[in-house]
Formats: structure tokens, sequence, C-alpha cells
């Protein structure tokens, strides 16, 4: 390239010295300065010596000017790229997650999931009030731990203004309706084998629950459900069956009565519990919802 640009450099002194002997117009030799500047510029350009637009503008002087600008590339041509790190400095890696912030970021992304009664309220004010993508992640969050006492937010999302959120909570409501005829049969099935004391108490606590708080079953339904608990309590008693959930299959048939609005026969109920409460001998389970608590706040109503 260095030849060439010599040459044109040449060749162009030698076409401006002609024009000046022979006395042209001064726009001729302008315009063979330009030409030889736009050869110039195409071989600089071309040859990828080009390392900086300070050493190209010298190009306006013609092939001489670029001539000059070859050394001073050279000066100014950085000796390699300088990488990201060297500009910016490295990237630091995520730090591992530990203790309290690993508990944190494993509820925020959803992997624990709290439908315990005093974050109900919490739960309410997002469905009520809170974005879209919130109410979304209230509503999985109900649905991934669903008890029948949260059936209230899924039936407040079947009227959530977004129609995202009204599908997701219509297919919510059907997988809860699925998931306790699954759980049904599979603890009906258990009973009829016989094989598990506890069976028939886990079901008829399962039908009682949802007759007392699924919200998105009918009157109806939850009438027949509380009446298939009473049934199952009946038939596990009547079976030889020990006493040890009777308090469960009192608080039902309290419940049963309660609903068919019977109540001489809760009279009669409350104040047989009362009595044997009263003389120790009544057997009370683990996880039994308290017959004994219920008649006496019946008994004490009553009286009051």
């Amino acid at each position: 390239m260095i030849r060439r640009l010599t040459a044109l450099a040449l060749l162009e002194m030698v076409v401006l010295t002609a024009c000046w002997l022979s006395g042209l117009a001064p726009g001729w030799a302008l315009a063979a300065h330009a030409v030889a500047s736009g050869i110039g510029l195409t071989l600089w350009f071309r040859s990828g010596a080009a390392a900086g637009f300070a050493a190209a503008m010298l190009g306006v002087m013609g092939p001489l000017g670029l001539l000059v600008a070859l050394p001073l590339a050279r000066l100014v041509r950085p000796a390699a790229h300088r990488s990201d790190d060297e500009m910016f400095g490295p990237v630091t890696g995520r730090s591992a997650q530990r203790g309290a912030r690993l508990a944190v970021a494993r509820m925020l992304d959803g992997r624990v999931h709290h439908a315990t009664p005093d974050t109900l309220s919490s739960l309410v004010t997002i469905m009520r009030h809170g974005a879209v993508a919130e109410r979304r992640r209230a509503l999985e969050t109900v649905v991934r731990s669903f008890e029948p006492a949260l059936s209230p937010l899924i039936a407040l999302a079947l009227t959530d203004s977004d129609q995202t959120i009204r599908a997701l909570a219509a297919a919510a409501s059907a997988r809860v309706a699925e998931n306790l005829v699954l759980t049904r049969a599979r603890l009906s099935a258990r009973v009829a084998d016989g094989g598990d004391p506890d069976a028939a108490t886990n079901l008829a606590r399962l039908l009682g629950d949802h007759a007392r708080s699924d919200v998105l079953l009918s009157d109806s339904q939850r009438l027949h459900l509380r009446e298939d608990a009473v049934a199952t309590m009946a038939a596990a008693v009547s079976d030889g069956a020990d006493e040890r959930h009777a308090d469960t299959r009192d608080a039902l048939m309290i419940e049963a009565f309660w609903a068919t609005g019977d109540y001489d026969a809760i009279d009669w109920m409350a104040t047989a519990i009362q009595a044997s409460t009263d003389r120790a001998d009544g057997p009370t389970g683990a996880n039994d919802r308290g017959a004994s608590t219920l008649a006496k706040w019946w008994l004490t109503g009553a009286v009051a």
C-alpha cells in the first residue's frame, strides 16, 4: 500500500504542477486533488490499516497525508483489544443463599405455601387489592395447599376482574371437586377393606370438612356430604369399631342436626356429652373437632 500511495502522491504532484504551469483554473486542480484523495482513502480502508478516525482525517491532504498517517496509526493502535473484564471488571457470580435468605427465596418463588388461618386475611387482601400477578400467585398457593376453609378464596377469584384469574379459578374449582371424589373413593376402598381402623373416621372427617366449609359446593351437595359423614361414623360404630373418635362422630351429628334445624336433638346430645365429660369417662381423640366444646357452647348459650 505504501508503494501505491507513493505513486499516487507523485502522480498528484505531477498533475497539480501541470495545472499550475498551464494556467488552468484552480477548480481543475481541486478536482484532481479530490480524485487523488478518494483513491488514497479507498486504498487506506481496503488495506486494513485504518485504526482510528483521527489518523484517517489526514486523508483530506491527499495521498501525502495518508503516508504521514501510517506511522501515526501504528502508534495509536492498541496492542490487543481489551476484554470486557479488563474494562468493566470481572463479573462476580451470584453467591449462594444461606439461612434466612434461602428460606425467603423459597417462599418468594412459590415453594413454601402458607395456608394456615392466621395468613388467610393476607391472602384475602391480595385477592382483593393485589396486582394480577400477585392474585394469580395467591390463587396458586390456595390450590396447592387447599383446605375446605380456603374455598371462599377460590369463590372470590371466580368473580375477579381479570379473565385469566377467573379461568384459573374455574379450573381450580374443578380440580378441588375432582380431588374430593378421588380421595373419597380411596378412603371408601380402605373402609371396605377393613384393614385400616381409622379409615372410616378419616372419611367422615373429610366429608364433614367439605360439608362445613366448602362453599364451592351447592347447599344440597353439602347436605348430602354431611349425611354421608354421619352415616359413615354410625356404620363404623355398628361394625364394632373402637370409640377413640366418638368425639368426631358426635360433632358431625351436632352439625347435621344444626343443618336440619333439629334443636331438640342437639339439646339431648349436648346434655349427654356434658354429663359424659363431667364423669371424665368420655373418650377424646387427639385430632377430634371437639364435640364437648360444641356441647358446652350450646348449653351455655341456651342458659343465657
